[in-house]
C-alpha cells in the first residue's frame, strides 16, 4: 500500500510515520521506485503497537511527551497488543526484586551526584545512563521517565535521612544534644535535600500542582521527628506552649539559611551561626527551666570573642 493508504488505515499522519521511520521505531518500506515506497500489514501492526504503548504511557504519566527510547525499549521486549497485563507484571517483577532494587539505588545515587553539579533541569536521562554505563532501554526498565526518577529520588533521600536521624538519637536523652544531632544530620544531607527542595519550590512558584503536592508531602516527612521533639519539650515544661508545626518549619528555614551563609561567607563559621540561632531560639521559646538546662551546653559552644 502507499503511504496515503497507510495514513487512512491507521489514522496516523505521514509526518508522524516519517518521524517513526527516522527514529528507528518503524521498519523501512519496500522501495518500488525512486520516489515510491510500498507498505504492508506489518507496518499497520507496528504502528498500532506504537500507539498502544503511547496510550498506556499516558494513562499514568504526568507529561504528554513520550520518550522515544521508552517506546524502543517496549518494542524490543516484544510488546503485545493482547498481553499487556503480563508485560506489566514482568516489569513489576524487575522493579521489586533484590537485583532491581540495587540497580535502582545505583541509578538514584548517580542521579544525585549529577543533581549536585548540574541541577535537576540540566540533568537528562542520557547523562545518567552515561554516568553508570547502562543503556537507555535498561533505564526504562526501572523508571518510566525523568519525573518518576525524581519522585523515587526524593523518597530515597528522605528515607535515608530519617533512618540516620533515628539511629543517631537512640539512647541520647539530653535534649540539647539531640537538637545538635538533628541539625548536623540535616547539614550532612543538605547537598542532596537542598536541590530537591529548590526544584519543587520552583514548581510551586510557577503554579505546578504536582510540585505543590510533592513539596507538601516532603515537608511532612522531614518535619515529623522534629515536631515530636518539640512536642516532648513542651510536655516536659522545657519549652513554652507554641504551635509545634509552625516552629518546626521556622527551624528548617533558619537551618537552611545558616548552612548557606556559612558556605558563602568565610566571616562566619557554621558554629558561629548556629550558636546565634540557638541563643535566639532558646530565649524566644524556652521556659526558665529549659533555659537552665540548655545554658551550660550552649555556653560551652559559645565562639571565642576576639
Amino acid at each position: 500500500m502507499k503511504i496515503s493508504e497507510l495514513e487512512t488505515i491507521t489514522g496516523i499522519p505521514r509526518s508522524t510515520i516519517h518521524h517513526y521511520l527516522n527514529a528507528g521505531l518503524l521498519h523501512r518500506p519496500t522501495k518500488s521506485g525512486r520516489t515510491m515506497a510500498s507498505y504492508d500489514q506489518s507496518h499497520v501492526k507496528r504502528l498500532e503497537t506504537i500507539q498502544r504503548i503511547k496510550l498506556d504511557y499516558l494513562k499514568s504519566a504526568k507529561t504528554s511527551r513520550i520518550p522515544i527510547d521508552f517506546i524502543k525499549h517496549r518494542l524490543s521486549e516484544g510488546y503485545s497488543l493482547v498481553k499487556p497485563v503480563q508485560e506489566e507484571s514482568q516489569a513489576r517483577a524487575v522493579k521489586n526484586g533484590t537485583r532491581g532494587r540495587k540497580k535502582k539505588e545505583k541509578i538514584i545515587e548517580a542521579t544525585l551526584k549529577l543533581y549536585a553539579h548540574r541541577g535537576y533541569s540540566l540533568t537528562n536521562i542520557r547523562d545518567i545512563t552515561k554516568a553508570i554505563g547502562i543503556s537507555s532501554p535498561t533505564f526504562y526498565r526501572y523508571f518510566k521517565d525523568k519525573r518518576e526518577l525524581f519522585v523515587e529520588t526524593v523518597e530515597y533521600v528522605v528515607r535515608n535521612f530519617k533512618k540516620e536521624i533515628q539511629e543517631a538519637l537512640k539512647g541520647e536523652k539530653d535534649l540539647a544534644r539531640r537538637s545538635i544531632i538533628m541539625f548536623t544530620t540535616f547539614q550532612a544531607h543538605y547537598p542532596k535535600i537542598g536541590e530537591i527542595l529548590n526544584q519543587l519550590r520552583s514548581g510551586v512558584i510557577i503554579g505546578d500542582p504536582w510540585a505543590k503536592d510533592r513539596l507538601s508531602r516532603l515537608y511532612r516527612e522531614m518535619m515529623g521527628d522534629l515536631i515530636k521533639e518539640i512536642q516532648g519539650a513542651i510536655k516536659n515544661g522545657i519549652m513554652r506552649p507554641v504551635n509545634p508545626v509552625l516552629l518546626a518549619y521556622f527551624n528548617l528555614a533558619i537551618d537552611e539559611v545558616a548552612i548557606q551563609l556559612a558556605s558563602m561567607d568565610d566571616t562566619y563559621s557554621l558554629d558561629d551561626v548556629m550558636y546565634f540561632v540557638g541563643d535566639m531560639l532558646n530565649n524566644a521559646f524556652l521556659t526558665e527551666r529549659g533555659k537552665q538546662l540548655f545554658n551550660i551546653f550552649y555556653k560551652s559552644r559559645e565562639p571565642a570573642k576576639e
